[in-house]
């Protein structure tokens, strides 16, 4: 489970400084999927969706394919076929 929180809301209950995604990247979420199709399909929801495609599909690696975005907070996903 993922809970994602407003800053104001988080800010008011850390002991530290939150970084801000849109500037820096404080961790990269990874996201399996089934086929290239489906990486393909993600690429498509996540810019309808608002986010920001970071890495059009492509393969890497051996065996890899996949893209990164961020959302509109900035946090970024890496979602990947292996």
């Amino acid at each position: 489970m993922i809970h994602f929180f407003l800053k104001k809301v988080l800010q008011s209950n850390m002991k530290i400084e939150i970084a801000d995604a849109q500037s820096a990247a404080e961790i990269l979420f990874s996201l399996s999927a089934e086929s290239k199709e489906q990486v393909d399909q993600w690429a498509t929801e996540v810019t309808k969706a608002g986010g920001k495609v970071l890495s059009q599909p492509e393969a890497f690696g051996e065996g890899y394919y996949g893209f990164m975005f961020a959302d509109p907070d900035g946090h970024r996903f890496n979602v990947f076929y292996m």
